[in-house]
């Protein structure tokens, strides 16, 4: 890593918008999600999530609050057109209006070493994530115009790295939220009202039935082509037909030729040999497992 890089600008191809505004934007979002959204101000961005009545994840996004009744949600592409159909149906006599931004513009991920100064662009600033010793500040801009912007791996291993997993196609409707460790990154909020799946999401808190955890994991590898898709199984090596967790997020480390990884896993398996099935090609490497950069707690 180049110490002299300040700052990066890289165009987010995975990534959307959905746009929310009227009178009872607030209520109506307060009513459908994990976390509180009520409390926010102009300068703050808070992850959340949108739960099935069964209590599984069917999204997770970036809320911020840009002006009055007026919230904006960050979400992986490949869900912005089907989740903003499903918030429509929730709508009923409410004054909101709801508007997938994804065709309309693009969005991009902006890298520092310093923290960022104040723009009027629709921005939302992420957590700080530490690589090679340095310290990372990370935004998301929407921006109409990107055509001279490239695409540059480091944000994706930056996105890994923080252990905040972002809910895409392949991993919806697999996790309840603690399992990809939603109580310990502010995520859920156990005192706010009922959402779609409440219930269950407080259940699995109060009763200390978390089995599963979101952990990071890498292994050496020189295949920077490889695809590791959300959604991957992985396997103990004691076990090769049942699987012990699943891939959430991937990222190639150019720098080290390491392959990082988050994965949701059963508590149990975190001390096993751990790695993909044996039909899939080229790896043969463990993977290595280690916590996220925040306290875990394991029931």
């Amino acid at each position: 890593m180049n110490n002299t890089i300040t700052t990066i600008k890289t165009l987010l191809p995975d990534w959307s918008l959905i746009h929310i505004e009227g009178p009872d934007a607030g209520t109506f979002l307060q009513n459908l999600l994990t976390n509180n959204v009520l409390n926010m101000d102009v300068t703050t961005s808070k992850f959340a999530g949108f739960c099935s009545p069964k209590g599984r994840l069917l999204a997770s996004f970036w809320v911020t609050y840009f002006k009055k009744d007026s919230y904006d949600l960050w979400i992986s592409k490949d869900l912005a057109d089907e989740f903003s159909k499903k918030l429509k149906l929730f709508r009923f006599r409410l004054k909101v209006e709801i508007t997938n931004l994804s065709d309309s513009h693009n969005v991009v991920g902006e890298i520092s070493q310093t923290p960022f100064p104040f723009t009027e662009t629709l921005s939302c600033n992420l957590p700080m994530v530490s690589y090679q010793n340095i310290l990372f500040y990370r935004r998301l801009i929407f921006s109409q115009d990107s055509s001279e912007i490239r695409q540059d791996s480091l944000w994706n291993l930056l996105e890994v790295l923080s252990g905040i997993p972002r809910i895409t196609s392949n991993t919806k409707d697999l996790f309840v939220p603690q399992m990809v460790n939603f109580d310990l990154i502010g995520a859920v909020d156990f005192k706010k009202g009922c959402y779609p799946g409440q219930e269950i999401v407080a259940r699995s808190q109060y009763l200390g039935t978390i089995k599963r955890r979101l952990k990071l994991g890498y292994f050496l590898s020189n295949f920077s082509d490889l695809v590791i898709s959300p959604g991957t199984e992985v396997y103990t090596d004691i076990d090769q037909e049942q699987p012990c967790g699943v891939v959430v997020l991937s990222s190639f480390d150019q720098q080290e030729n390491k392959y990082y990884l988050q994965l949701e896993l059963i508590n149990s398996a975190a001390d096993s040999s751990i790695g993909f099935s044996p039909k899939f090609l080229k790896l043969q490497e463990s993977i290595h497992i280690q916590d996220p950069p925040y306290p875990l707690m394991v029931a």
